[in-house]
């Protein structure tokens, strides 16, 4: 996978912002999985400036890509991928605090629908388990911090 897909798919799954956090109506769990469930939505609709949206100002991922350069590479990505197909699965949630959050995703990425989990062997997806930092800020928004991601397989989704 060309190193430019890797904001495509950390962005896929942190894109939303929390909104209804702070309205009393959804728990900070809750919450999370819609984020990922619009999150996924925007990636696929290749709405990078949805996208971009959820990133802390301060991002500065272990590959040292901050937040201009996951920018970059995400309008790359964009403009030579013209179908995005996801599927998400949360692995765990963990509260580091009342403002900090852990979470790990497996996305399985595809350029064709993706109708069931069934299906993604033969659409040849390719899946990738990410470890995500989310920090909230005082107007309620929970953005993301640091990342990191790995090739992970089929398994893991299920």
């Amino acid at each position: 996978m060309r190193e430019f897909a890797y904001p495509l798919l950390l962005l896929a799954v942190l894109t939303a912002p929390l909104i209804g956090c702070s309205d009393g109506e959804r728990t900070p769990e809750e919450a999370v999985k819609a984020m990922i469930d619009t999150a996924a939505d925007a990636a696929e609709r290749r709405d990078a400036g949805e996208l971009l949206k959820l990133i802390d100002e301060k991002y500065l991922d272990r590959r040292g890509q901050d937040r201009q350069q996951i920018a970059g590479l995400l309008r790359a990505y964009f403009f030579t991928h013209k179908n995005i197909h996801l599927f998400t699965r949360i692995e765990n949630i963990d509260w580091l605090g009342e403002e900090q959050a852990a979470v790990t995703v497996y996305v399985a990425m595809a350029g064709s629908v993706i109708a069931s989990i069934e299906a993604l062997e033969s659409i040849r997806a390719r899946v990738y388990r990410f470890e995500l930092g989310l920090v909230r800020h005082g107007d309620g928004d929970w953005l993301l911090q640091h990342a990191d991601w790995a090739p992970a397989n089929l398994f893991d989704l299920q």
